[in-house]
C-alpha cells in the first residue's frame, strides 16, 4: 500500500477558529471543526480549500453512482502516525450527504413521489462531495497542526492572509429565527398526535418528527459561523462554503459513524433526550420516557452494525450517559463493532443511513410515516456531514443543529433551520414543542449579538476579532499574525521542508526531531 505523499508538522500554534478568521476571503472554506474539551471523537479539525465537487441528486442519479462518490477517496494509504497521535485524515473528501439519499438506498422507504431538495432554486443537491487532496489537521490534545495530502499546489501557508486583520467580515440579522409562529406549533404538534395514534394502532415503536424555521442575514456567512462555533462550541461543527451561493453551518453534538482505519472499528453514538441546560439533569437520568427512546435506537444501530461488521464484534460500548452541550442536555451511548479488511466506506454508510436517531423504529416504516406527515424535504438536515479519508478512516456527524444557507440577492442570505423530538407512545404534543424549540436555543445564541432592534437592518457584528482570538504566534513569540508573519512562516516552511522527508508514515516524536517553537524563537 502506498505511502502518503505528504505529512508535515506546521509551526502554528493557534486554534482552529483563529484560522478561520485569518482565511483567505477569495478560497471557498471547507471546515470540520470540534469545539469542547476534546473526547475521542472530537478532538481533530479540519481544514482545507474547497476545489473539485461531486454533486448527488437522486432525480438524476442512483444508488450506484452515490455509492461511487462515497468511495472517491484517491489511492488508499496506510494511515499516518506522528508519535503517538494518529491522524485521521491524509486526503480525500469532504462534505454532506443529506437525509433524502437514505430513499436511495432503500427506495420503499418513500411514499410519495416529490421535487426534492432541488425545488429551492435548484441549488441544493441532495449531496455534496468536496474532493480535498491536502488539508490542514490540527489535533485538540496536543494543540499541533499537521499538513497532510498531496504536495502539490498552494499549501496551507497560502490559504491564510492576516491583511483582514483591521477589517473583519461581518454580518447582521435581517429576520430573526421564527419560533414563535402558532401555526407552526399547531401544524407540530398534529404531526406528534398522528405519529403516537400510529404507536399505538402497533404500526410502529418511534418517529422523530421535525419542523422548519426560518431566518435571515445579510453579509457573511463566515462570519455567522466563525461566531456560532465560538460560542456554542460543538464537538462536531462544520462550516462548508459549497458554492457562491449556498454554505452549510453545523453545530452538531451527535456522532453518526467514526471509522478507525488502523483498528478497522466503527462506532456511533446516537442521541435521545434532551432537557435545557438550566433544567436538573436528574430529570432525564430518571426519565424511563426518555430511557426507551434511547434504548430503541441503540437496538437499531446495533442491527445497522450488525449487517456489516464481523460476526460477534459489535456491543454497546458505553452504556447511557448524561452529556452537557452548549444549551442542553443529552442522553447518549454508543455502539461500536469490528469492519472487515477492505470494506468500503459506501458499505458502511449504505447500511447505517439515515442515522436511526433522526428517523426512528422500525427504520424504514419510521421513515414512511415521516414522509407521509412532514411537508417538505429535508435537505442536508438529518442527514450526515464529514470526511472520508483515502487512509481508511472516516467520521460523520449527524446534521443536527444544521442551518442552510441560501444566498436570495447581494449579501442577503435566507437561513434554514430545522428541529425535532423522538415520538414515543406516551409523548405530549405541547411537551414535544416545548423539547423542539430547546434544540433551536443553540443556533438562537448564535444570532442573540447580532439581533435587530426594532428594525429590519439589525446591528454590525464583527466575525472575531484580535481579542476573541489568540494570535497566531510562530513559537513563544507574541508577534500578531500580520504579511511580515506570513513571509516568516513561507521562509520556516522552505527551511524546513529540506528536513522533513515527503512521504512520512511514522514519525517517533514531531517536537523531538523538529523542533519548531527553538527554530521559531532562534
Amino acid at each position: 500500500m502506498p505511502e502518503a505523499h505528504l505529512v508535515r508538522p506546521l509551526p502554528w500554534n493557534c486554534s482552529p477558529l483563529h484560522v478561520m478568521r485569518f482565511w483567505r476571503t477569495d478560497l471557498p472554506l471547507l471546515s470540520l471543526v470540534s469545539g469542547g474539551p476534546p473526547t475521542k471523537h472530537s478532538r481533530f479539525s479540519v481544514f482545507a480549500p474547497r476545489r473539485a465537487c461531486v454533486r448527488v441528486n437522486r432525480q438524476q442519479h442512483d444508488r450506484s453512482q452515490l455509492e461511487a462518490a462515497l468511495d472517491q477517496v484517491g489511492a488508499p494509504c496506510r494511515p499516518i502516525r506522528c508519535g503517538e497521535i494518529t491522524l485521521p485524515f491524509a486526503g480525500g473528501w469532504i462534505g454532506f450527504v443529506g437525509y433524502e439519499c437514505g430513499a436511495m438506498f432503500e427506495p420503499s422507504a418513500r411514499l410519495r413521489d416529490g421535487a426534492g431538495s432541488l425545488s429551492a432554486g435548484q441549488l441544493w443537491p441532495d449531496a455534496v462531495l468536496c474532493d480535498v487532496p491536502r488539508a490542514a489537521v490540527h489535533c485538540h490534545t496536543t494543540g499541533r497542526w499537521f499538513d497532510v495530502g498531496e504536495a502539490t499546489g498552494e499549501g496551507p501557508e497560502e490559504w491564510i492572509d492576516t491583511s483582514t486583520v483591521l477589517q473583519p467580515q461581518r454580518f447582521k440579522l435581517r429576520r430573526s429565527l421564527d419560533r414563535g409562529s402558532a401555526a407552526g406549533r399547531a401544524t407540530f404538534e398534529a404531526m406528534v398526535e398522528r405519529t403516537r395514534e400510529l404507536i399505538l394502532a402497533g404500526d410502529i415503536f418511534q418517529a422523530n418528527i421535525t419542523r422548519g424555521f426560518s431566518a435571515g442575514i445579510a453579509g457573511s456567512p463566515r462570519a455567522l459561523a466563525l461566531h456560532a462555533l465560538a460560542t456554542t462550541a460543538p464537538r462536531h461543527g462544520a462550516f462548508l462554503e459549497l458554492d457562491a451561493h449556498t454554505a452549510l453551518l453545523s453545530l452538531s453534538p451527535e456522532l453518526f459513524l467514526s471509522i478507525d482505519g488502523a483498528s478497522r472499528r466503527i462506532s456511533t453514538r446516537p442521541m435521545k433526550g434532551t432537557r435545557p441546560a438550566g433544567e436538573d439533569p436528574e430529570a432525564l437520568r430518571t426519565s424511563s420516557k426518555d430511557a426507551a427512546e434511547l434504548h430503541m435506537i441503540v437496538d437499531l444501530m446495533r442491527n445497522d452494525l450488525g449487517r456489516i461488521c464481523e460476526i460477534g464484534s459489535v456491543g454497546v460500548s458505553e452504556q447511557r450517559t448524561i452529556e452537557h452541550h452548549a444549551t442542553v442536555w443529552q442522553a447518549v451511548a454508543e455502539v461500536s463493532g469490528t469492519l472487515p479488511e477492505q470494506m468500503p466506506v459506501s458499505r458502511a454508510f449504505a447500511a447505517c443511513f439515515p442515522p436511526g436517531s433522526v428517523t426512528g423504529a422500525p427504520k424504514v416504516r419510521a421513515m414512511q410515516v415521516i414522509d407521509a406527515l412532514e411537508a417538505g424535504p429535508r435537505s442536508a438536515y438529518c442527514g450526515a456531514i464529514g470526511m472520508a479519508s483515502r487512509c481508511g478512516s472516516s467520521h460523520f456527524a449527524v446534521a443536527i443543529r444544521t442551518a442552510r444557507l441560501t444566498r436570495d440577492v447581494g449579501d442577503r442570505w435566507d437561513v434554514d433551520y430545522h428541529a425535532g423530538c423522538g415520538i414515543v407512545a406516551d409523548s405530549n404534543p405541547a411537551d414535544e414543542h416545548l423539547e423542539c424549540i430547546a434544540k433551536t436555543q443553540v443556533f438562537m445564541d448564535a444570532l442573540a449579538s447580532a439581533s435587530p432592534r426594532g428594525s429590519d437592518h439589525g446591528s454590525e457584528h464583527f466575525g472575531g476579532d484580535a481579542g476573541q482570538f489568540a494570535p497566531l504566534r510562530l513559537g513563544k513569540s507574541d508577534m500578531a499574525c500580520d504579511p511580515m508573519t506570513l513571509h516568516a512562516l513561507d521562509e520556516m516552511r522552505k527551511t524546513i521542508a529540506g528536513s522533513v522527508e515527503v512521504g512520512i508514515v511514522d514519525l517517533p516524536d514531531v517536537a523531538a526531531q523538529h523542533d519548531l517553537r527553538a527554530v521559531a524563537d532562534a
